[in-house]
């Protein structure tokens, strides 16, 4: 019969000068029947013999070695063994006098307690001791128990909430049946502590002292290089705890111990935000803003772009900070992913629907004293700019902080108008006529002014943007670089009977012929003529279905279906793995754009293995190469249908089982457009703008393709 009281649970790393003053204190205790079980993280010190010292000369204790994991995965193994009544936790450098677990022990008995509550003492290295953690405040009014929320709640109130698991005592019935467990890699006592009072039943104090909580240089918790890692950590356990509250709550009002949880986890966001702004302040590393927009580009193949960006640079030697203009929100908003902090700065008050030339330089220099304020912009300050829009920003930071800037240009603002006609252009440039000329003209004078002015390389995602910047815009080439646009290979070979799965899946029959069109939906895109063109396939192959993978003006789309609604799917906006279904099962994908600067979506159809179709224009050609890897259809003068209904007809029509033209363009993908190569020729313009001397850009400023 199992007659363990206690359990001691003991995490333990490299704390060789003070594990033996822990581990006699535990085994001094006037309650005997507990176990004690220590989990060495991966010591490289003698912290593990000294711990199988003690599990030789004491039955009671025992040891899990592992390879270091960490705080959390150690306190989840301690749970995972434990076999007492009770549960309670000391860290490897603390200690506790000798009646510690018998005072919790009948605390929680004469209670039928879930959560017995006591106070710490700081020890410090000069001998003095600071308690923390005085609970009887918040209990002055209760005599007994309370509920764990209103426990929560009062500890807020009165400042007495100290998120730390050892000086306490738990059920571990208690613990298992809410399945309370520890998360994040820092602060996973600050995980765990809001769950275990959200469920608690029933809470008490104890209103001694007798853990003792050694302050020490050289503890994790005091290690500046872990400040970014913290404050990951604690942004992720403000995200968790606001969802799990929200939840609860099923998005009503919150009661006021709800508003309390609520409240600590703000609390949580801003010591992230704190933590990571100090790393900032005291950091040597080099600093890299990416500034981008929140907009429909910004959802699509700009975010697309920006989160690839982000895996170029090293963090041991970077601090990355992707700023988000113009945001949606009331206020500024901060995250952390991945060691790379997020901004998103919305413009102040009614300047979000309208705003002047002026109010939008007066949000820039707003944008960048809020960072200059709170980041402590360090020596070295790289810009990497996606939108000639932010000229002004950009010229603030070149200016006040003498940073390097970097500009790709993902498209330019005249061409949505002209369709990307450059000779069009040429005769707007030449001889402007009414409004609309001299407004295009204004915004090509603006743009050419960003690149010239602010720039020190202005990057190019194809090489029919290469010759324009060079010819047009009259860049000098020192300043180009082409750096086409990668993909991350993410396809997965799927067999018939799963295809099969996926059609039932999605509600579509073995029979049916599946055109894939996925992005916005937007007279750019093609999107009307493509519908167009499907009716006319339906006359022919009715079974056809057009799949809509995107968002964007649905009326427009309606309007062009009309009436023919059961030939066309709407999905909105899908997640990846959505999308990556739809490539697996779609017979075509189909790019009718009238313009595009590159084409993520035909990369990414090309690499899952479909077959595509693309308008006859510049950045969409180039991906085909002129019809080698994918086939090419042209609207002609007249914007005639004709050719793309007569491609999509024999290509549904034709046996691709063979199809040599798909598995050349996955490999083609493959070669030109790796997420390695990508990052190699970031990292050289970084580089060479460091050192100008070195070679690193031989390889950047050459032509893949010569459009014929």
């Amino acid at each position: 019969m199992n007659n363990i009281k206690i359990s001691i649970l003991i995490s333990a790393y490299n704390v060789e000068n003070y594990i033996e003053e822990c581990l006699h204190s535990l085994k001094c205790q006037t309650l005997k029947e507990i176990e004690v079980i220590i989990v060495d993280d991966g010591s490289t010190d003698k912290t593990g013999e000294i711990a199988e010292m003690y599990a030789h000369s004491d039955r009671r204790f025992r040891v899990v070695h592992q390879s270091n994991k960490g705080l959390t995965q150690s306190r989840n193994i301690g749970l995972s063994l434990a076999q007492g009544k009770y549960v309670g936790f000391v860290d490897g450098d603390d200690y506790v006098s000798k009646d510690a677990f018998e005072q919790l022990f009948l605390r929680a008995e004469a209670y039928s307690a879930d959560i017995v509550l006591g106070s710490v003492l700081y020890t410090y290295e000069d001998g003095t001791f600071q308690r923390v953690g005085n609970k009887s405040v918040a209990f002055q009014s209760h005599s007994g128990t309370m509920e764990g929320k209103q426990c929560f709640k009062l500890l807020i109130k009165t400042g007495c909430y100290i998120p730390m698991v050892w000086s306490n005592l738990y059920r571990l019935d208690f613990i298992q049946q809410n399945q309370l467990h520890f998360e994040a890699t820092f602060h996973e006592d600050e995980y765990f502590m809001p769950y275990a009072l959200f469920f608690a039943k029933k809470v008490i104090d104890i209103n001694i002292d007798f853990y003792f909580y050694r302050q020490r240089q050289g503890s994790i918790m005091r290690n500046d290089n872990n400040l970014i890692k913290r404050s990951e950590s604690l942004f992720f356990i403000s995200s968790r705890l606001k969802e799990f509250i929200k939840e609860k709550t099923n998005g009503k009002e919150c009661d006021e111990a709800g508003q309390m949880f609520l409240l600590q986890a703000g609390s949580l966001y801003e010591r992230a935000q704190s933590l990571y702004e100090r790393q900032l302040s005291i950091s040597s590393k080099k600093c890299l803003f990416i500034i981008s927009e929140e907009s429909v580009a910004g959802k699509y193949g700009v975010g697309t772009y920006i989160n690839q960006l982000t895996q170029c640079f090293d963090l041991s030697i970077w601090n990355v900070n992707v700023i988000i203009l113009h945001a949606r929100s009331k206020e500024v908003q901060w995250k952390i992913k991945e060691g790379i902090a997020y901004y998103e700065i919305p413009m102040p008050g009614k300047m979000q629907y309208y705003s002047s030339s002026l109010d939008e330089k007066q949000y820039y220099r707003g944008v960048f004293y809020y960072l200059a304020s709170r980041l402590t912009l360090s020596p070295k300050i790289y810009c990497h700019f996606n939108f000639a829009i932010h000229h002004d920003l950009a010229l603030l930071f070149k200016k006040k902080s003498q940073a390097k800037i970097v500009f790709t240009l993902h498209y330019t603002d005249w061409s949505f108008d002209l369709l990307g006609d450059r000779a069009w252009l040429k005769q707007i440039l030449a001889n402007p006529i009414g409004n609309k000329d001299n407004q295009v003209k204004k915004t090509f004078e603006r743009e050419k002014a960003f690149m010239m002015e602010c720039c020190d390389y202005v990057v190019t995602i194809a090489n029919h943007s290469y010759r324009m910047l060079k010819e047009l815009y009259e860049i000098p080439q020192d300043k180009l670089a082409f750096v086409p646009n990668a993909l991350k290979d993410e396809y997965q070979p799927r067999n018939k009977e799963e295809l099969n799965t996926l059609r039932k899946k999605y509600g579509f029959n073995d029979n049916d012929k599946i055109v894939l069109f996925a992005g916005r939906i937007d007279s750019v895109k093609g999107f009307a003529e493509l519908i167009e063109a499907i009716k006319l396939v339906q006359r022919e192959i009715p079974n056809t279905k057009l799949v809509i993978a995107g968002s964007g003006n649905y009326t427009l789309a309606l309007s062009a279906i009309a009436p023919c609604w059961s030939g066309f799917v709407f999905t909105g906006f899908l997640s990846k793995e959505q999308l990556y279904d739809l490539y697996a099962i779609a017979d075509i994908g189909v790019v009718p754009s009238k313009h595009e600067e590159f084409g993520y979506v035909a990369v990414e159809m090309m690499m899952h293995r479909l077959p595509v179709i693309v308008n006859n224009t510049t950045g969409l050609k180039e991906i085909v190469e002129n019809g080698k890897f994918g086939v090419i259809f042209d609207y002609g003068e007249n914007w005639d249908i004709k050719s793309l209904k007569e491609k999509i007809i024999s290509n549904l029509t034709s046996d691709k089982s063979n199809n040599q033209m798909i598995k050349e363009a996955r490999n083609k993908i493959l070669e030109c457009y790796s997420l390695d190569s990508f990052c190699r020729r970031i990292q050289n313009i970084y580089n060479h703008m460091e050192n100008p001397c070195g070679t690193y850009l031989n390889n950047l400023n050459y032509l893949q393709y010569e459009e014929t």
